[in-house]
């Protein structure tokens, strides 16, 4: 059974993480579980996040498991992200050099990446299982 998204939720942006269906299941489940509790993207011309937004987390097949709310944001540039963040993010080993790897993969998929190419650091809490 698909979990429904509970009406205060429903104009909340939904979010993905990961760029495959299995990453995305894996991770939703690593923020059910308190393993990832932050994340990052590129600068866009989005509006910014700001702290006490409250975002849906998605499985692969978008069907939702969870709201998070954001605690903190800032930029960073990619070559400055630190150890403690990449351990938050809570992907693969959790290490910084893990992180870098995945990520530079991640932006050059898209053409995007600059070592100094500046990030959103965006770190979230749990708020609702569905």
């Amino acid at each position: 059974m698909i979990p429904q998204i509970p009406l205060k939720y429903r104009d909340a942006e939904r979010w993905s993480f990961g760029d495959t269906e299995s990453s995305a299941d894996e991770l939703a489940k690593r923020v059910i579980a308190g393993t990832k509790t932050a994340t990052c993207s590129n600068l866009d011309d989005d509006p910014e996040p700001e702290p006490g937004e409250i975002f849906v987390v998605v499985d692969g097949r978008n069907n939702p498991v969870c709201a998070v709310q954001l605690t903190e944001v800032k930029q960073v540039p990619f070559d400055q992200v630190t150890e403690q963040h990449a351990w938050e993010e809570g992907e693969g080993d959790r290490t910084l050099a893990y992180w870098r790897a995945e990520h530079q993969r991640f932006f050059e998929e898209y053409e995007m990446f600059e070592p100094t190419m500046p990030l959103l650091l965006m770190k979230f809490r749990m708020i609702e299982k569905f």
